[in-house]
C-alpha cells in the first residue's frame, strides 16, 4: 500500500535545484497571473514536478502522484501561513 514519505515531498519541492515555489512564482510573474489562473499555474507546475520526481525514482503510481501533487501544491501556495494563525 501507499506510505507517505516526507522526504519525497522535499525532493519535489527542490525540483531542478530552483524549487517548485520559485519556479511557480517566476511563471506567475511572467504571465502576470493572479487569482484562479495563478492557482492553475501552481497546480500544473506541482503536478509536473511530482510526476518527474516519481518517474525518476521509478515509483510512479496514481495514488502517490495525486497525494504528493496536492501536498506540494499546498506548500507552494503558502499553506504554512494558515497554520501560523
Amino acid at each position: 500500500m501507499f506510505e507517505f514519505d516526507p522526504g519525497i515531498v522535499v525532493a519535489i519541492l527542490a525540483f531542478v535545484g530552483i524549487g517548485v515555489t520559485g519556479l511557480t512564482e517566476m511563471i506567475k510573474r511572467l504571465f502576470k497571473a493572479s487569482g484562479v489562473l495563478a492557482y492553475v499555474i501552481s497546480l500544473v507546475v506541482s503536478a509536473a514536478a511530482t510526476a518527474f520526481t516519481l518517474a525518476q525514482a521509478q515509483a510512479f503510481s496514481w495514488i502517490p502522484f495525486a497525494v504528493y501533487t496536492i501536498v506540494v501544491f499546498l506548500e507552494a501556495n503558502g499553506i504554512y501561513k494558515f497554520v501560523k494563525k
